[in-house]
Parts: C-alpha cells; structure tokens; sequence
C-alpha cells in the first residue's frame, strides 16, 4: 500500500487534486492585493533557519549514537540526516534511514542494531511528540485550556514513551516473540529476533535515561519550533500575526496529516489541513493560502534541496552498485548477524 501511494502515478493527481482544492478553497486568484504587499524580509530570515534546523538533525542523532557506545563526530552527520530526511518523504518505508544505517555502519562502524534504535527514536517518538503536542496546544487554544495544564500534558506525553519502556511494555521485543518461524524459517527468524532484541535493548537503554531522554526532547523541540517559527515568519511577509503556539498545532497537526497521507513531503494533504486551521483561527483564506505556499518555498523546498546536495555528496562513499546496492546490505545487515560490535 505504502509502495502504491509513492508512485508518481498514483501521488502527483493525488497532489495536484489536493492543491487544486487549497487554490480553490482560498480564491487564490483574488490575491494580487496581498501579494503586492508582501515583505522578504521575514522570508528570508526563514529561509536562513533552514540552517538550524540541519544542525539539531545532526546534533541530535549524534547525542543518541554517543549515548549508544557508537560516537560519530558531529560533521559527517549533517549530510547524513540531511539525505535521510529528504528520502524518507519521496520513497516508501523510509527508504532514507536504511541508506544512513549502511553508511554509519561502513564509515563509522555503527553496527545495524544500534544504528536502527538511533533511527527508530528519531522517526517514531519524535512524531509522536510533535501529533501529540500539536492536538494538545490546538485544543487548548480551541477550547481555552489553561497553559500550565497543557505544559503539564505535554509533559507526561514527552515522558510517556520512557515510562512504557520501564514497565517493560517494549513493542520490539513483542514482535521478536512472535510464533513466525514456521513462516519464515526458524534459523532465518531466529537470527532476526536476536538483532531485534539487540535494537530493543538500546531504544529501552536510551528512553529511560532520563538526561538523555531530556535531551532528545529538547532537541526534538527546538526542530519544531524552529518549524513553526518558520510559519510565524510566512505569516508576517503578509502582514498575518499569529499566535506561536497555534502555529506549532496548525503545523504539527499538518505534518502528521501528510505522514499519514504517504504522499512525498505529505504534498496537498499538509496544505489542506494548515489551510483549514489557518482559517479556523482567524486567518482570511487568501492570506492563509499564501503563508502555506511561502512556507513551502522557505522551509520544504531548501530542506528537500539540501537533501538532493547531501546525496550527491554521500553518493561517491556508496557501493558500486549504488544506491540499491546499499539498501540491500542494509536490510541484509538488519536481517541476519551484524558483526560490526
């Protein structure tokens, strides 16, 4: 399925139809009047956050691998999760990751177990973070909840995922359990189930060391906010002030909307929603469809180009058979032993 919607086929009509809506839905056409008085300067303050935003990528996987007993220097990562970023929004399964988990493993001896905890954490608990304190702040603005009970709420769904891993609910470790040896072979499961623990083992270590759980928050928060700030600045081009942390809900819940969607960078069905919860707090619709174009112009767009730059860089340390070449010995590395530590 996930395969299907990544096909250009399938995705651009898809994309297309979507935007169409968001075009349609705002009267973009009506908007000369907005667009004669847009101001660069804020969009060009945005577009320089870009920066920032490749620097805590980095900065963040390499406080995890350092926290795992697999130090990388900080450098090598930027490209590194720059590429991997970029590919996981255009190829299905999250192709991106397990070309980085080839090149930590080729580079920087990073064995595959440790490698894909790394990646699992920075994958699925920051999305988690960022759908669950995006409808946490919305319904807080929606509804008129008071801050220091969103920050408490927030603060216990940031804690949740430690707090599951010390009561010993670890979902990898489930899955290794699992009776598939007479599907698969019990030799090919087995070999399988011991790397999976090896991984489990590591994520369980990671979340529930409480400096390096703080850390990868504060990370992982700094990403966001950097993200909504980037939205606030398309707001002001506009002349639209817009409250910061209804930016952060528009935008969180946008992004999640476009993981869900499976389409490359989550392309129209992101619009639609930030379109939809610009209008709902109070944004006029020809001002919220150009916020939503520019943001895609200073924030997607450079982040995709810095990824394609990343790849052209990575691509030279790749095998010879490219590519292909290293997502093969990827997932031949997460499959069977991993003798690299």
């Amino acid at each position: 399925m996930t395969g299907l919607l990544r096909r250009r086929v399938v995705w651009l009509p898809v994309s297309v139809v979507l935007l169409g809506f968001v075009a349609w839905r705002s009267r973009i056409w009506e908007a000369t009047s907005v667009l004669a008085h847009v101001d660069p300067a804020p969009l060009v303050v945005a577009l320089a956050l870009n920066l920032i935003v490749l620097v805590l990528w980095a900065a963040r996987s390499a406080d995890l691998l350092a926290a795992a007993g697999r130090p990388v220097p900080f450098l090598p990562l930027v490209p590194m999760t720059a590429f991997a970023n970029t590919m996981n929004n255009v190829t299905p399964g999250s192709m991106g990751e397990l070309v980085r988990l080839y090149l930590l493993r080729a580079h920087h001896g990073v064995d595959y177990a440790t490698g894909g905890a790394v990646v699992l954490i920075e994958r699925a608990v920051a999305i988690g973070y960022l759908s669950g304190s995006a409808v946490v702040l919305w319904l807080g603005h929606a509804w008129g909840v008071p801050l220091g009970v969103q920050a408490v709420v927030i603060l216990a769904l940031v804690a949740a995922p430690a707090i599951v891993y010390a009561l010993g609910l670890r979902p990898a470790a489930f899955v290794a359990r699992l009776p598939a040896s007479a599907i698969v072979g019990a030799e090919r499961w087995g070999r399988f189930g011991s790397g999976l623990g090896r991984l489990d083992a590591t994520v369980a270590r990671l979340l529930t060391d409480p400096v390096r759980a703080a850390l990868f928050a504060l990370f992982t928060a700094g990403i966001f906010a950097v993200y909504a700030t980037q939205l606030l600045l398309a707001g002001l081009a506009f002349g639209v002030h817009l409250d910061p942390l209804v930016a952060w809900a528009t935008l969180g819940l946008g992004i999640t909307a476009g993981v869900i969607s499976l389409l490359p960078f989550g392309l129209g069905s992101t619009d639609v929603v930030v379109l939809a919860l610009l209008g709902a707090a109070g944004v006029g619709p020809l001002e919220a469809a150009a916020m939503t174009l520019a943001y895609r112009l200073v924030a997607t767009l450079p982040l995709g180009l810095a990824g394609i730059a990343s790849y052209a860089f990575l691509s030279a340390s790749l095998p010879d058979t490219g590519t292909g070449g290293a997502l093969a010995a990827a997932r031949r590395g997460l499959a069977g032993p991993d003798e690299a530590g």
